[in-house]
């Protein structure tokens, strides 16, 4: 087992994960919001920020306890495709 696999990296890379479902959600909202399709209720902030978000957060979190490596991602590839 990896003896950093809660280390500074893991964090970056779940927090870029998380950060980016949060910055989609939240375009969603916005754009849904002009077309009429939701408002800026709490509640659709938590269906279409949070609800992704925190599906992120935990899909990371599991996915770094069940695994050897410090990884978030489910699948086991590099940028570059030489895993």
């Amino acid at each position: 087992m990896n003896s950093n696999k809660w280390g500074r990296a893991y964090w970056t890379d779940l927090g870029e994960r998380v950060g980016a479902s949060a910055v989609g959600g939240a375009l969603t909202m916005v754009t849904a919001d002009s077309a009429g399709v939701a408002d800026y209720s709490q509640r659709a902030w938590w269906v279409l920020v949070g609800i992704p978000s925190a599906v992120s957060l935990l899909k990371g979190l599991l996915v770094n306890l069940n695994g050897d490596e410090p990884t978030a991602s489910v699948v086991d590839v590099t940028s570059d495709g030489s895993n």
